[in-house]
């Protein structure tokens, strides 16, 4: 990352790190001395102000985070233009992504893919039921925090319904987590989420990604031609857990498990006998990723997995 200037201040906060840079601008971590939190600013370049598109999807972000008030998605809290910069305040999130934690940890304990499944799920219900669709899930735009709480982020690119900021043809996401329709640069629907999220899932619990090859095009193509079944999942993941992804991944949206909530109720039913409440455990259990230390016991799964292991 570049050398960046940190200004004393962005609007009424007093500016701490730059904690991270993109095409977009930078994403400064900021102290709110009114209510003394911490919260993260995005701020736009100036350069990029005459360029429709991004700033577009700028606004974009801050509209569908308005639109929403859930504890799975990041809160926002407020947009203001400044010096002729447009900013973007938002909740801090004191965690790891979980790209951080795939890199980390690599193949994840059952548990906690289901815990992490479930807020993400219960995030893109959400969304979904206000007409938005995300376009960009991916390990680094799910974020867990050290309590234990999974949050969905970056929404630069989410769809809102009847309108788009895109041309029919062209591709917008991260390739190696799109959909097959996405692929061929149709429309992306609440099921193309519901794909991502199936790769996701996928990788957390065989800790390898089910589509990804030596370049992008051949990526494209595994995504739209290579089928995903119950037998491509390690030793160790329950039948029904697979059966579920393999539909998530189905290559024909209409083939698809039909909608977030329908993911949901099957995930419910397959964690029968887990406690609900699992940001405790998941929160101890990352502190020992992070600091590598004995993991502590699971949480008592209290229904025989006998019968839906292979």
């Amino acid at each position: 990352m570049s050398k960046t200037k940190i200004p004393e201040n962005i609007g009424q906060y007093s500016v701490q790190d730059c904690i991270g840079q993109g095409s977009m601008g930078e994403i400064w971590l900021c102290h709110d001395p009114s209510l003394d939190r911490m919260l993260v600013v995005k701020r736009m370049r100036l350069a990029l102000r005459g360029v429709e598109d991004l700033v577009q999807r700028f606004n974009r972000e801050v509209q569908v985070l308005a639109a929403v008030n859930h504890p799975n998605i990041v809160q926002v809290y407020g947009y203001w233009m400044e010096k002729g910069q447009l900013n973007l305040s938002m909740e801090f999130i004191n965690g790891w992504s979980l790209k951080q934690i795939l890199d980390k940890a690599r193949k994840l304990p059952v548990w906690v893919a289901c815990a992490v499944l479930w807020d993400c799920l219960s995030a893109l219900v959400h969304v979904h039921s206000r007409h938005f669709v995300h376009r960009d899930l991916k390990p680094g735009n799910i974020m867990v925090d050290f309590a234990g709480r999974t949050k969905l982020l970056d929404f630069g690119i989410a769809r809102v319904e009847n309108q788009d900021i895109t041309l029919p043809g062209t591709i917008i996401g991260t390739t190696a987590y799109m959909s097959p329709e996405q692929v061929r640069g149709e429309t992306a629907t609440e099921l193309s989420d519901v794909f991502s999220l199936g790769i996701i899932m996928f990788e957390m619990l065989t800790g390898k990604h089910p589509f990804r090859d030596e370049n992008p095009e051949k990526t494209s193509k595994n995504i739209q031609c290579k089928k995903i079944s119950p037998i491509d999942f390690t030793e160790g993941v329950p039948n029904d857990i697979r059966r579920l992804v393999s539909k998530m991944l189905a290559k024909d949206a209409g083939k698809r498990i039909n909608s977030a909530y329908a993911c949901l109720m099957e995930l419910d039913s397959i964690m029968r006998g887990l406690p609900r409440e699992l940001s405790h455990s998941l929160s101890l259990w990352l502190r020992s990723v992070r600091k590598e230390l004995p993991l502590p016991a699971p949480p008592k799964w209290k229904r025989s997995l006998f019968s839906i292991f292979i």
